[in-house]
């Protein structure tokens, strides 16, 4: 999110994005619709498909099918010419053939020009099911989930739940949490998400048939669990940006009809219970405690920063369930809510409102979806925290007429990729023309407050990387001027690029598709939605700065989400620095090609110089409040959120030198690849690639980050009053002593304790073996062991034993070789007391002749070396 370009008092901030009369014609064209997929396990196959042609002409859909995968080149697979009359539709086939595949989740593409002037432009349908290779990748990195669970079972054990069965968290707060604590639900895992979107846009209504389908794994034995929806709120439903007002109509677990009730929030750690009868557990402050004459933490965020809204009461937006027997402990169970009324913003003490932003621009265009950090729950229920991350699922339709010119009728974005769009028959929803429904299908989980569902009259696109694996969605509002839309497009037909210019920092791209939204309402913000950056107001801005910032955010907040709204700053830092990134990437290139000695050298004077200039601020309150530590009311405010978060990550850089804050960073998203991460997680990376591992270093670099994140400042930053710790070669205090130490925070002085080891090899044999008796005129194998303890200080040792040859008893011995086995006969380093099993082993024969009197044999083992 870029929070930084907020408008005020409903007025638009740029006046770039000029409005036509009405729709232009958007690039609609020739493109494939619908892909079945390969079976589970097969790697050839006939695959069926529609292709669908709103041109005014007959035309041949050359039809590429790919198999794709991030960071894999987009094996072609198959082909095929399909005939398609003017304004119609064609069923065809294709046969496929995958090559050898690494390990991995791929999908199965079709795409066809779409015929417009730029041969570029792509209409492509997806395979809905995923193809996994050798059982696919991992969902998540290794270290995802730890945040959630840390947090699912606190919520727990706070709130003093029974050891068998009992209600869930109806948060994932901290107790004392301050910064939006309603948010979040326990006692389960989030799995997969269906959202079944039926909307009717002209008169912006959710209808019969408008639901979503919740897999759910239980942490505990449950006997009720909770969801957020805020079904309606304190904005006017007949606004020009209406509330929600929604209706459940009913509620199935698996299949069971369920009870359930709208609540309020309760504070986390309540010691009556998520149902306490005092007014005072279920208020709104920016503050904890509450007020003077409430002593709790808050509940809730409250609407706005006004003090008449401190202390009120929450609204009741827990979505309590009750199934009509308890979950067991460890149960996948799939709740299903259907709903129907109205969506709509909710209000943001920071940012103004969030949700879903109605279009009326032309009348019953659609509505426009942005989400951070509570806006999903003014549309569908969901436990609406950042670290919960199902996949998902996103069938959404909308009205259609076929009667209407293409750019007449509407299109629905959706997170990752389109699976297929379909045309439906008239029916009661949509009585005049019908509908058309879009899924969309996301294979990586999802943080709550990234999940696309925007509508409209647009202008869409695909457009295949160059690298052949990803697919990049392009949709500007079709009101939106021809000299504005020309100027947008620019800029997003840059994504690709700027992607994989980020990638030198971040690591490789984390999605399968990526794509830019550009629609028309007056949002409060920008908003990096999974794999579909929305920008607001009509337009992408006047360069790529601030689209370098939200598709940066695709690493920083969507493939890694904070695990709280508290820590926005930690994603929010990495997006400012991106925007270092593209103004010393300029300054490169301006003197010489990128990789250049001249390109190096002043890529890094532009970040050095950026830095200082911020850096030297004189505003006495821009080092006031401490990123780690915001309220609701100033969590997206530029100075805490933004600016000096990037600032400390660009000190951080200079403090691990470039390569090792870039092996730092991706780790990061290694490690907490699809799940979410706390400061502490973070920091504890960020010491593991500190070049210089000292003690003083390391408690200099705790200090660091404690100035930066966690320290607020009053008076003058010239006094001394910011951050005094920055980085090599930056204003400030700097990091490294002159000897490349930090003997302020610690002195390593070497000291030389020693000894000498003298030379030894070193064998001692155990106890002799002993066969026992011997039994004349009887076929048996005798066995015997003893060990040997092995001492060497050589840089090999090799352990042996002389010819084993024969028992003898006398003149006489035994016909069969005795023979001998070690365990082990060789050490590449020194070694000390290794014991050695030595087993003998001695057959006699039935015929035999055995000799009265005892069978001996001397062997001589020998340790030996060549490197002493």
């Amino acid at each position: 999110m870029n929070g930084r370009f907020r408008r005020a008092g409903g007025a638009s901030l740029v006046t770039l994005a000029v409005l036509a009369g009405a729709p232009a014609a958007h690039a609609a064209g020739v493109g494939v619709t619908q892909l079945s997929s390969l079976p589970a396990g097969a790697s050839a196959g006939t695959l069926a498909g529609v292709v669908t042609n709103d041109t005014d002409h007959a035309a041949t859909a050359d039809v590429k099918v790919r198999v794709l995968r991030r960071r894999t080149g987009g094996a072609l697979i198959g082909a095929a010419k399909v005939d398609v009359a003017a304004h119609a539709t064609k069923r065809f086939l294709v046969g496929v053939k995958l090559p050898k595949l690494a390990k991995g989740t791929y999908y199965v593409a079709a795409c066809a020009p779409q015929g417009g002037a730029d041969a570029g432009e792509l209409g492509c349908a997806t395979s809905a099911a995923d193809l996994k290779v050798k059982g696919g990748d991992p969902v998540q990195g290794r270290s995802a989930t730890k945040a959630f669970e840390q947090q699912n079972g606190t919520a727990r054990a706070k709130a003093s739940q029974a050891a068998d069965c009992g209600p869930g968290a109806r948060t994932l707060s901290q107790p004392g949490n301050r910064v939006w604590p309603e948010l979040g639900n326990g006692g389960y895992t989030s799995i997969h998400t269906d959202v079944v979107t039926v909307y009717d846009a002209v008169t912006n209504k959710f209808l019969p048939g408008n639901h979503v389908e919740l897999t759910q794994k239980a942490t505990q034995c449950l006997t009720e669990f909770s969801l957020d929806f805020d079904r309606k709120n304190n904005v006017s439903s007949t606004a020009t940006t209406p509330g929600p007002d929604m209706t459940i109509s009913s509620i199935t677990i698996d299949g069971v009809p369920a009870t359930f009730a709208h609540k309020q929030p309760t504070y986390a750690g309540d010691p009556k219970g998520w149902d306490d009868p005092d007014p005072l557990a279920h208020a709104a402050s920016n503050t904890n405690p509450v007020s003077a004459t409430n002593p709790n933490p808050p509940a809730c965020a409250p609407i706005n920063n006004q003090a008449a809204s401190q202390g009120a009461q929450c609204g009741d937006t827990k979505l309590v369930i009750t199934p009509a027997q308890p979950i067991a402990s460890g149960a996948t169970f799939k709740v299903v809510i259907n709903y129907t009324g109205q969506p709509g913003i909710r209000s943001n003490p920071s940012l103004g409102s969030e949700g879903w932003f109605r279009n009326n621009s032309p009348v019953g265009d659609g509505a426009m979806v942005t989400n951070e950090p509570s806006g999903s729950m003014a549309w569908m229920p969901l436990n609406n925290q950042a670290s919960v991350k199902p996949t998902y699922d996103v069938h959404s339709t909308v009205n259609y007429d076929p009667a209407l010119a293409p750019e007449a009728n509407r299109v629905f974005i959706g997170p990752g990729r389109l699976v297929s769009t379909v045309v439906n028959e008239p029916d009661a929803n949509y009585p005049t023309g019908g509908s058309r429904t879009f899924n969309w299908h996301s294979a990586e989980p999802i943080a709550s407050y990234l999940v696309e569902n925007s509508v409209g009259h647009f202008d869409a696109s695909q457009r295949m990387a160059t690298a052949g694996d990803v697919i990049y969605y392009q949709y500007q509002s079709a009101n939106i001027t021809a000299t504005r839309k020309a100027s947008n497009k620019a800029i997003m037909d840059m994504q690709e690029d700027i992607t994989h210019f980020q990638e030198s920092v971040n690591g490789p791209f984390q999605f399968n598709a990526n794509g830019i939204v550009v629609a028309l309402p007056s949002a409060s913000f920008e908003e990096e939605m999974q794999t579909k950056i929305v920008f607001v107001g009509g337009s992408i801005g006047s360069n790529a700065q601030t689209f370098s910032h939200e598709n940066m955010h695709q690493w920083w907040g969507d493939a890694v989400s904070y695990a709280q709204p508290k820590y926005t700053f930690f994603k929010e830092g990495y997006a400012d620095f991106s925007e270092y990134m593209f103004i010393a990437r300029n300054a490169g290139l301006a003197t010489g090609p990128e990789g250049s000695d001249a390109y190096k050298a002043a890529y890094e004077a532009s970040i050095v110089s950026r830095f200082n200039s911020r850096y030297a601020t004189t505003s006495t309150s821009f080092w006031n409040v401490a990123p780690n530590n915001p309220t609701t009311g100033n969590l997206f405010s530029t100075a805490n959120t933004y600016t000096r978060p990037g600032l400390s990550y660009t000190a951080l850089r200079a403090i691990l030198g470039p390569e090792n804050f870039s092996k730092a960073s991706q780790q990061i998203q290694t490690d907490f690849r699809y799940g979410a991460i706390t400061p502490e997680q973070e920091i504890a990376i960020f010491h593991r690639w500190m070049p210089n591992q000292s003690k003083g270093c390391a408690n200099k670099l705790d200090a660091f980050f404690k100035q930066w994140w966690d320290t607020s400042y009053t008076g003058s930053p010239a006094a001394g009053n910011r951050p005094q710790i920055t980085g090599p070669g930056l204003a400030g205090g700097g990091f490294y002593d002159s000897s490349g130490g930090c003997s302020d925070y610690g002195v390593d002085q070497p000291s030389n304790p020693g000894g000498t080891v003298a030379a030894t090899l070193s064998l001692t044999l155990g106890t002799p073996a002993s066969f026992g008796t011997f039994v004349p005129g009887t076929a048996a194998e005798y066995t015997t062991s003893t060990t040997a303890n092995v001492i060497s200080t050589a840089g090999d040792a090799a352990l042996s034993v002389s010819d084993p040859g024969h028992l003898t008893n006398g003149a006489f011995s035994l016909p069969e070789p005795l023979r001998v086995a070690l365990s082990k006969t060789s050490w590449t380093a020194p070694v000390s007391n290794d014991e050695v099993q030595v087993l003998f082993t001695q057959a006699i024969k039935a015929n035999d002749a055995l000799r009265t009197g005892a069978y001996t044999k001397t062997l001589t083992f020998t340790l030996s070396t060549t490197n002493p």
